[in-house]
């Protein structure tokens, strides 16, 4: 993904934050893994499972969280805008897999991007006829840090129709510079 264009990966707050610096922009960019997002039912092995998955790229093992089954799907985070390069344009995107035998993605998700000054931005994805066993961005939206701003970006994954879903894997929410 895009660590692959950076300076030294580090891993913070035991290992539920990734934070690095691009190479060529000297941007700092941040993952959130999936054990710093509140997810509904997250600490309900009948809901979730959470596996180690080791990546070519990655010298420690990220800790996933793997869809069991849930009918109310709810992640959700936040970073501090103190946490970014000011000046620059971001896009939140949730780096997600479905598996192969996932199911109950006829209802589209919905993504929200709440800004600090209350703005937000919502949009709705379809995960019905995405690629099985890949993992895949979600564009969560854009935002720019401004050096006199402080606060958060709050985000939302989420899909409340009340029927069930499985097979989700998250790997975590990334905050990187938008090309």
């Amino acid at each position: 993904m895009a660590e692959a264009n950076s300076a030294k990966v580090e891993f913070v707050d035991y290992k539920t934050k990734k934070l690095w610096v691009e190479k060529v922009s000297s941007y700092k960019c941040v993952m959130l893994c999936p054990r710093r997002l509140h997810m509904a039912y997250g600490d309900r092995d009948q809901y979730w499972t959470w596996n180690c998955y080791k990546e070519t790229s990655e010298i420690d093992n990220v800790e996933v969280a793997k869809l069991r089954r849930v009918c109310w799907l709810d992640l959700r985070g936040h970073l501090k805008m103190s946490e970014l390069s000011s000046g620059v344009v971001y896009e939140i995107a949730y780096i997600v897999k479905l598996t192969n035998g996932a199911s109950g993605w006829e209802l589209p998700i919905t993504l929200k991007l709440r800004h600090p000054d209350g703005k937000e931005q919502i949009r709705q994805q379809s995960l019905l006829h995405k690629p099985r066993g890949e993992w895949m961005e979600l564009s969560g939206g854009t935002f720019k840090v401004n050096q006199e701003e402080t606060g958060e970006f709050w985000f939302d994954l989420y899909e409340h129709g009340g029927h069930w879903k499985t097979g989700l894997i998250v790997k975590g929410i990334i905050a990187k510079p938008k090309r």
